[in-house]
């Protein structure tokens, strides 16, 4: 009874030593990693491969924001302003680079008739009985056309000849020999001028006009031209003076 006692016990333990040396392979079927047996056999099962169905995420991309389309509004009148006032310029340099004298003596008269219009609008003021001097005006006219454009043309080309360069001490110097000599002889010329315009005009009556009222002219003009030449000696090109 002991012996079979025994043998029934030894294929109990048999069994069981069995069962759990395939308990690892009972437990471990599904995950592809070799499986040590008992007396050094390994038992492998394939790795189970991703389905069609999964899916990477994708990453976000970063959006670049699309920049502001700012459209700007040509105004139509200003633009052709622009280009007449362009067009008109590039027309000027022209002449005066093959007419300087006649360019700059049209000017000259432009600008001396314009002035002293303006000059008798003010002085007139709101009084409508007075009236546009008209040979006062025609007079400063033919001063400036015949007489200080081609001047000033021959005066700059001269003093720039002599004096050249735009340094400070230059530009002075030029400043005050325009003071000197180019501005008194104008104001001669002018004095003449309005002799003849008022039919008064004779070398004594001028020379007499000279003494009396050039001094005084020239201090008044000493505190507007000098600055008005050191601007014109130091900045502006000679062909484009006056």
């Amino acid at each position: 009874m002991k012996s079979l006692r025994y043998f029934a016990l030894w294929l109990l333990s048999l069994s069981c030593s069995n069962a759990s040396a395939f308990s690892p392979l009972l437990s471990r079927s599904n995950f592809g990693v070799p499986i040590s047996l008992r007396g050094g056999d390994q038992l492998s099962q394939p790795a189970v491969e991703p389905t069609g169905t999964e899916q990477t995420p994708e990453i976000p991309k970063k959006i670049r924001p699309t920049p502001a389309v700012t459209k700007t509004a040509t105004v139509p009148g200003i633009a052709a302003m622009a280009s007449f006032f362009t067009q008109a310029l590039n027309a000027y340099t022209q002449q005066l680079d093959k007419n300087p004298i006649l360019t700059k003596s049209y000017t000259s008269g432009v600008i001396f008739g314009l002035s002293d219009y303006i000059a008798q609008k003010i002085e007139n003021g709101s009084d409508k009985s007075k009236k546009m001097d008209k040979k006062r005006l025609l007079a400063s006219t033919l001063v400036g056309l015949l007489y200080f454009g081609p001047a000033a043309h021959y005066w700059y080309e001269m003093i720039f000849a002599l004096l050249p360069g735009t340094s400070l001490f230059s530009t002075l110097q030029k400043a005050f020999w325009g003071q000197v000599i180019f501005g008194p002889s104008f104001t001669c010329i002018f004095f003449a001028t309005s002799l003849l315009q008022a039919g008064e005009f004779s070398l004594g009556n001028w020379a007499r006009k000279i003494k009396s009222d050039l001094p005084g002219a020239w201090i008044a003009g000493a505190g507007f031209w000098p600055l008005v030449d050191l601007v014109s000696y130091s900045m502006v090109p000679v062909k484009w003076i006056p």
